[in-house]
């Protein structure tokens, strides 16, 4: 796409959409912004959206969709010529009463004809605020008509000499746009003027028209319409704000093919293992086949196997068959999502957005370790800042998120229409799907449904195990066979062999076992289920080795402390390539956390999928321990044990699930012990059944009826507040600021508020309520004080770490 040459038109230059404190909000040091100059810019951000999903006019049922966007966002902001809205961006200027938006309406039959009139009267007035919003503000509760006062103010608020310098431009500049820009191609036509008519007749039907339009006996949309209109607010909100933010324009991006791939990885591997690559296996390379049905892949395969690979090659199949589309890649852990976000921007060679809820945190740090010289804490916020908004606004072509970052969609959040824009025609990648518990799992399935019946997405979805009844409803859903990687390479993957240990964490001789492996010049990666007996466990360890040797990471430190410990451990474990011989007490953290290889694990018991996370981080790379044959493939392996006792869940599990998984491990030690992932759906089988995989099931259908109910009913032009609560109420935590820290978090928040949330600590909401007597709201700082005690090491303490209950199921999730 070419960039225009701008030439302003000095009969409209006085007319400004920005005052020079707003423009210098994003562009600092710069003067106020023109009208022609931001429309000029918003004009230029939808071309791109264009570019990059032109496939959304089809999607949206609307040959003219992109005429109609074109034109909305030309006159969207036309009703910010009013003369108390350029008064309010002079110095000292007061508040403008109305919306600029609803006076925008005014030249609707400029650019307009019958065919048109609504879609882009609904374009323009919906860009800012919801119906209700508008409804409230201009529509009389006694007649249910428009206020003729409001409308009046309105009214006069247009100089004559405005309107007829806006219309004189309508008929040059845009034109030009329309053609430069490559409009024309995607069948945006010329204006479409419409008959005049009387101003307050115009705002008084357009206005009901918005505030009515699910009446269909008035005119209003059908359900058939609803996606046109939600994707038009959605790129008309996306280009608005891209514009705003002087954020780049969005331009597609071609993914890399089967032969620049293979480059890309072997320039990855060591000099000394080059020879070892063998090029793409078998399924990365059947991946980029996918045909039939609607492109859809299901693939099985093991962690290890070069499944990222192969969703980048299906997605790649996708842009050759359909053309430019977005890239979403779906994962469930936020460090997950930080490595791969780390990863695919390096791979590709290209920006990656990260959707999380601490991704503003990520970035700032990501910003800090690339501090230059003179580069304040300020400069940094405000990269973070700006980087973080850009991701917000979909600005870059692939994109790393959570799944709850598009369910904000289904819950009607302010901007789902801008979320659904963002991804309808895109290729989405659901990657790990058999991480989520039930419920949520179930909602994420209803929004699949939803995406790829009325959205145009084509899915990738893929997982290392996948039980039968899920791979049932997913081929039903997407109409497509599951795919597997061939067995030997789940043979030639295995890196454990499994040890069953009858004892405890409690047991003085485990520990001293593990004081004995760290002594002798080995990293162990010690697993506990809870806080408080991963602080009693760490300080055990240290009687035995010394502080020096041991470390704890769990949930309940603050950010701060929790990446120090990370990077203590990274710089002792080296990643695999050696280091300093040290224990590592942790919780579930460490299932979705850093690149580590430890040389053994012990743990406590817990479902089957939580042990085979915890032995991700043991052997990573199968260069440790014996060599051993396994049908015929040479391995390396080392122990991996896991504690019988106590067989239950201890508060944080199933204790069903426990139960069943000490089960399948015991027939597994008594089989020689190698673990290996072909073994694991099996297992799955077995341990989801009977009453269980029902009540695993009656929890699947919850989450589904629910979100599918809500994308059934989804409109456009109206968040739901109710529906927003419920949203936040999926997540069980709640940040809290020790008040040993109050001090420091008020003199850092001042230089940068990113920063100093990393003092925050979180904990659950039960745990909040429980401790409720120590906790206050500060209204200036607008969080959650505690008068809780935090320790450096320890983090903080919701009782004495030395205490030790008298029972082993008494340790609780404290």
């Amino acid at each position: 796409m070419r960039r225009l040459t701008f030439q302003p038109d000095p009969a409209i230059a006085h007319i400004l959409a920005k005052s020079e404190q707003e423009a210098r909000g994003t562009r600092r040091g710069q003067p106020e912004e023109t009208l022609e100059q931001h429309t000029r810019l918003v004009v230029e951000r939808l071309a791109g959206l264009m570019n990059r999903a032109p496939r959304i006019a089809q999607i949206a049922g609307r040959a003219d969709f992109w005429h109609v966007a074109f034109w909305a966002a030309v006159i969207h902001d036309f009703g910010k010529a009013a003369t108390g809205f350029q008064q309010m961006l002079q110095p000292g200027g007061e508040r403008f009463g109305h919306r600029h938006e609803v006076l925008s309406l005014a030249f609707l039959p400029d650019v307009a004809d019958e065919e048109t009139r609504q879609a882009v009267a609904l374009a323009v007035v919906s860009h800012h605020r919801d119906s209700g919003v508008i409804h409230d503000q201009y529509i009389l509760e006694t007649s249910k008509e428009a206020n003729p006062t409001q409308i009046e103010n309105l009214r006069s608020q247009l100089r004559v000499e405005d309107v007829a310098s806006l219309r004189n431009w309508l008929q040059t500049a845009p034109e030009g746009w329309r053609e430069e820009l490559g409009f024309s191609a995607a069948a945006v036509g010329k204006r479409r003027s419409g008959n005049p008519q009387d101003l307050a007749e115009l705002l008084d039907e357009s206005l009901w028209m918005y505030t009515h339009f699910s009446d269909v006996r008035e005119g209003g949309l059908t359900g058939a319409d609803y996606p046109w209109a939600i994707l038009l607010r959605g790129l008309i909100q996306q280009a608005d704000r891209l514009a705003s933010a002087h954020a780049g324009i969005p331009q597609p991006y071609a993914l890399p093919d089967m032969t620049r791939l293979e480059e890309i990885i072997r320039a990855k591997i060591p000099p000394e293992k080059v020879k070892e690559f063998g090029g793409l296996r078998p399924h990365q390379r059947d991946a980029a086949k996918t045909t039939g049905g609607q492109g859809h892949l299901i693939l099985i395969a093991p962690t290890g196997s070069g499944k990222t690979e192969a969703a980048l090659l299906w997605a790649w199949a996708r842009q050759q068959e359909l053309g430019p589309c977005r890239v979403t890649y779906s994962l469930p852990y936020q460090a997950s999502l930080n490595a791969m976000q780390r990863r695919l921007a390096g791979d590709l060679n290209t920006e990656v957005a990260i959707l999380h809820g601490r991704a503003l945190q990520v970035l700032f740090q990501s910003a800090v370790e690339r501090r230059g010289d003179g580069d304040t804490l300020q400069d940094l916020t405000r990269e973070a800042r700006r980087i973080s908004d850009y991701n917000h606004l979909y600005g870059p072509a692939v994109a790393v998120v959570t799944p709850y970052q598009l369910l904000r969609a289904a819950y009607r959040l302010p901007g789902y229409e801008t979320v659904l824009a963002s991804v309808a025609g895109s290729a989405l990648i659901l990657d790990e799907l058999h991480a989520y518990e039930p419920q949520r799992l179930g909602m994420f399935m209803a929004l699949l449904e939803d995406l790829v019946g009325r959205w145009g997405v084509r899915a990738c979805v893929m997982t290392a195990t996948m039980p039968g009844w899920l791979r049932e409803k997913l081929e039903g859903l997407l109409n497509a066979e599951a795919r597997s990687a061939p067995r030997d390479i789940a043979l030639q993957n295995c890196r454990h062999r499994l040890e069953l240990r009858e004892g405890s964490l409690e047991d003085p001789t485990v520990l001293d076992d593990i004081a004995a492996r760290v002594g002798a010049g080995e990293s162990m990666l010690v697993a506990v289920n809870t806080v408080r007996k991963a602080q009693w466990v760490m300080a055990e360890l240290q009687g035995r080795l010394g502080p020096a040797r041991v470390r704890l990471l769990h949930g309940r430190l603050n950010g701060r402390g929790r990446r120090a410990v990370e990077e203590e451990v990274l710089g002792a474990l080296k990643a695999g390539t050696g280091g300093q011989p040290l224990a590592v007490v942790a919780t579930q953290v460490i299932e979705v956390s850093l690149d580590l290889d430890f040389d053994g694990i012990v743990s406590e018991p817990a479902p089957l999928e939580a042990l085979i996370q915890r032995f991700g981080r043991v052997n990573r790379r199968g260069e440790k321990g014996e060599t051993v044959f396994l049908e015929g493939h040479p391995v390396r392996v080392v122990p991996v044990t896991v504690l019988a006792q106590p067989a239950s869940g201890q508060s944080v599990y199933e204790d069903t699930l426990v139960e069943r998984t000490l089960e399948v491990l015991r027939e597994c030690v008594a089989a020689g012990g190698l673990l290996h992932d072909d073994l694991l759906s099996g297992w799955l089988e077995r341990i989801y059944a009977g009453d269980y995989l029902e009540e695993l099931q009656g929890k699947y259908r919850s989450g589904y009826d629910e979100v599918f109910r809500f994308m059934r009913d989804l409109k456009p032009f109206s968040s739901s507040p109710d529906l927003r609560q419920s949203f936040e109420d999926l997540f069980d935590g709640v940040e809290v600021l020790p008040k040993r820290f109050q001090a420091q978090y008020e003199q850092e928040k001042d230089v940068s508020p990113i920063q100093a949330r990393s003092l925050l600590v979180s904990i659950s909401t039960r745990q909040k309520n429980r401790f409720k007597e120590w906790m206050s709201w500060d209204d200036e700082l607008k969080l959650w004080l505690t008068d809780l005690p935090y320790d450096d090491t320890l983090g903080l303490l919701l009782q004495k770490p030395q205490e030790k209950p008298k029972t082993s199921d008494g340790w609780g999730e404290y």
